[in-house]
Formats: C-alpha cells, sequence, structure tokens
C-alpha cells in the first residue's frame, strides 16, 4: 500500500508505504517470521528536481526461530536492505559516476543542488563498489565474440606505475579487453594475448605501434595473422625530423642578423609587416621569424591548406627555396598511404624516394628515409589489402584518452583493485550503449540474447 502527500508549496512530498503483514521470511534463510511490532522509518528519496522528498515507511518487525538473527525488518520494495537512502538514490549516484564519469565531489554537489541530499564521499564510493557486484562479465565475453570483425588494435597507457594493455575492435566500435601489469614487458604481453586467443577470437589483422613487444608474439598466437603498423607513429616521427631539417634553415637566416633591408625605428605596426612580406623586403631577422612562425606549413597536407595558408607556403618557399625538398618529401610520404593506391604501388613510390639522391644528400631526409626499411614498410601498407581496415591505432588510442580522463580527479581510484572495477564497468556500460546490443540500459539481466551480426570486412587482395 502507498500514497503521495505533497508538503506545502514548496514542491517537497512524502511518499507512504506500508509493509508488514503478519509473517515475513527471513532475507538470509527464508524461515519464517511472526510479526511483533511495526516500526517507523524515514527514508531520503530521489524524486522531483529541486525539491526534498521522503519515503516514510511503516514496516513489521518479525522474530524467527533461526540463527541468523533474533529480530528482522520486512524488506521494503524500493529500499535496499538496512539501507539508509532509497534504491533510486543509489541508482542515480551510480549513473553519475559510471555512465557521466563525474568525480565523486562533483556528484556530491549535484545531489545537494537537484535532491537536497548532503551524501558522503563513503556513501558514493559504497555505490560504485554495488554497481560493480551487479555486472557479469561473462555477458561481456559473450557479446565480444559475438561481434569480433577479425580487427583488433593493441596498446597500453601508463598510469603511475602501473601499465594497462588495451584490445579493441576498431570495426565493432567495441573495447574486448584489458589486463593491469606491474611492469610492460614481453612476457606480461604474452599472457595477454594468450588469454585472447583462450577466449576464442581469431584474429587477421592486429593493427599496432611500433613497439618490439608485438614484433613476434602476434604471429606466434594467430599464424595466418597480418600486422599493420600504425601509419600515425611513423608520420609523426617523420615530420618531426622535417621540422627539424626546418629549424635549422631558420637558425642558418637568423644568424646572417638584420641583413637586407634597413628597418625603421620603433616597432612596426601589423599593417606595415605584413606590407613589407608582400614586397620580400623583410631583414634576415624577420625571415627567420616568418619561417618560425609557419613551420608547420611545411608538413601539412595540400588539400588541408586554406587560401591564405597557400599563399604564407609559397611566400616561405621564395624566402627559403632549400624548404621545397622537405615539402616534396612530405608530400611524397603521404602518398605512399593513399587508400585508393594498391600495395604495389606503393613499393613503387617508396623505391623513388629511397633512391632519391637529393633525399639521400640531405642528412635530415636521409634519416627520415630510414623510417622506410623495407621489412616495416611492408607492414606499414598491409591496410591497402583490405576494403575497411584503418591504417592507424586511433580507435584504441581515443579509447585511452577516456580512461585518463576517468582517472583524472577520482576519489579511491588509485589502487589495483579500484581501477579493476573502474574499467569492468565502464567495458561493461558501453557495452549495454553499444548499436549491436539488443537490450535496453535500464534492463538489469545480464545474460541476454546477444546479435550474432558481425561486421563485415573484405580482404582486396583476395
Amino acid at each position: 500500500m502507498r500514497y503521495v502527500e505533497d508538503i506545502g508549496k514548496t514542491g517537497d512530498y512524502i511518499e507512504h508505504k506500508f509493509h508488514r503483514p503478519r509473517l515475513c521470511r527471513c532475507p538470509a534463510c527464508g524461515t519464517k517470521g511472526r510479526r511483533i511490532k511495526v516500526v517507523s522509518r524515514w527514508i531520503p528519496h530521489v524524486g522531483r528536481l529541486n525539491c526534498q522528498s521522503w519515503l516514510h515507511a511503516e514496516v513489521g518487525v518479525y522474530n524467527a526461530k533461526c540463527s541468523c538473527a533474533k529480530y528482522f525488518q520486512a524488506p521494503l520494495p524500493g529500499v535496499p536492505y538496512r539501507g539508509r537512502y532509497s534504491s533510486e538514490v543509489r541508482n542515480t549516484v551510480a549513473n553519475a559516476v559510471i555512465r557521466d564519469r563525474m568525480p565523486y565531489r562533483l556528484v556530491q554537489q549535484r545531489m545537494a543542488e537537484d535532491y537536497r541530499l548532503a551524501l558522503s564521499v563513503g556513501y558514493i564510493h559504497d555505490c560504485f563498489v554495488w554497481a560493480h557486484a551487479q555486472i557479469d562479465m561473462a555477458a561481456h565475453w559473450d557479446f565480444v565474440r559475438a561481434n569480433f570483425s577479425g580487427v583488433l588494435c593493441v596498446d597500453e597507457v601508463h598510469d603511475g606505475g602501473q601499465t594497462i594493455l588495451f584490445a579493441s575492435d576498431p570495426l565493432g566500435d567495441f573495447t574486448v579487453s584489458f589486463e593491469q601489469v606491474e611492469t610492460n614487458d614481453q612476457d606480461h604481453m604474452n599472457a595477454f594475448l594468450q588469454k585472447l586467443k583462450d577466449r576464442g577470437l581469431v584474429v587477421q589483422v592486429a593493427i599496432t605501434d611500433g613497439s618490439p613487444l608485438y614484433k613476434d608474439a602476434l604471429q606466434s598466437y594467430w599464424v595466418d595473422l597480418e600486422h599493420q603498423l600504425c601509419v600515425f607513429h611513423v608520420i609523426k616521427e617523420v615530420n618531426k625530423l622535417i621540422l627539424d631539417g626546418v629549424r635549422s634553415i631558420k637558425h642558418r637566416i637568423r644568424r646572417q642578423g638584420n641583413k637586407g633591408r634597413k628597418r625603421k625605428p620603433g616597432r612596426p605596426t601589423e599593417k606595415a609587416r605584413q606590407q613589407r612580406q608582400c614586397r620580400q623586403e623583410m631583414t634576415k631577422n624577420e625571415q627567420a621569424t616568418f619561417i618560425w612562425e609557419h613551420q608547420y606549413l611545411i608538413v601539412r597536407k595540400q588539400e588541408e591548406l586554406t587560401e591564405k595558408e597557400k599563399k604564407d607556403l609559397a611566400l616561405l618557399l621564395q624566402i627559403a627555396p632549400e624548404l621545397k625538398d622537405f615539402r616534396r618529401f612530405n608530400q611524397q610520404f603521404y602518398a605512399l598511404f593513399d587508400k585508393t593506391i594498391t600495395q604495389q604501388q606503393a613499393r613503387y613510390r617508396r623505391t623513388r624516394m629511397v633512391n632519391n639522391p637529393v633525399y639521400q644528400a640531405n642528412p635530415f631526409l636521409a634519416r627520415a628515409l630510414k623510417k622506410l626499411a623495407k621489412d616495416k614498410f611492408e607492414k606499414m601498407i598491409v591496410f591497402l589489402a583490405w576494403e575497411n581496415v584503418d591504417s592507424t591505432n586511433n580507435h584504441l588510442e581515443r579509447n585511452n584518452r577516456v580512461f585518463r580522463m576517468m582517472q583524472k580527479t577520482r576519489y579511491k581510484r588509485r589502487q589495483t583493485h579500484t581501477i579493476q572495477m573502474a574499467l569492468e564497468l565502464d567495458l561493461y556500460a558501453r557495452m549495454l550503449n553499444h548499436p549491436l546490443y539488443s537490450t535496453c540500459l535500464q534492463q538489469k539481466i545480464v545474460t541476454l540474447p546477444i546479435s550474432t551480426e558481425q561486421t563485415a570486412y573484405v580482404n582486396r587482395a583476395a
């Protein structure tokens, strides 16, 4: 029996509940007990926004002839057994921590502002622990096995003195698994990959960075696997070498001082500075400054340049013609990984770059060519043989950023077991929200039918 009572004009209300049958079973062992009295309980509740809500419950107290407890109260629907707050309060707090990824202190503030509840940080952490106890990771592995595309991204992220190994499916857009390790070494990596194989995953393409931990380990667990090196990491290293060369040219020009046009006394206005640039009447110091401010244009893709950036790039190449070699090398390097070409065309373009005497004579470009060693380059272009396999590990890098955000300013999340619970909860919550998952988020059953539709992938080389 229940009814709701409004309190004045403030919007506050009381929800009255009555649960006092003459006989009730012991919550621990199920032995029937007889009611000996009725007690009144006032339980803080979550109801209307900016209002204070209460559950007023009248429940029976029972005496059962069992060894569990001398007396017990009848379980009240909507209230955890021996709970101080209603189940709605617990669920709201758990959603704020897990789904919204809010720090505990902000959850405190939200509950105080929205529902006028003064919750302790300890209670919020208890809600976090309770939510973890409700999940079943076996359902997650059922989901992974049913929807795994055959493409696997593997990477690691460091958190203090620990390392967390992550694996994800970029085509299915979900995290496959993770593992906390003390040190990022070959033994821990092998154990992580063995765990994935034991779970029944058949990997056809693996995408990783250039770490030596993946070089031989992946092939030992999946013989027919193709190993794709993350092209983004290689591009980042090559662009760094190119910019080092650009800065060396800038330093050489800077050493020539104020040679060139004689400057007028005083600090020039922005308008006058632009006019001098257009007339190419800059001093050597001004030219060096211009190169420093616009060096990023040398490594920017041509199709990404704006009209103003194209003009600045043209002026940049006029100031220092030797920058043309760096620009040409950069654009040819990007063309190696054009999705529209074949692996054979990529090999031909690489050969032309490696055999170019201009590039070999430049110390910075010669070091960049070493990044295109034949054995490594073959792993960089694996994606060209597949219709929808990416060339980068960006899917898992985004997952790592989510973890770093989750760890930032989190209370009681610096120990191994709390990090483990946080990762499992995040993994499970994202599974429930995934389009391939056939259930709604509100459903509490953890062993539900899983969709058997797999993400299709096509081997272009077949």
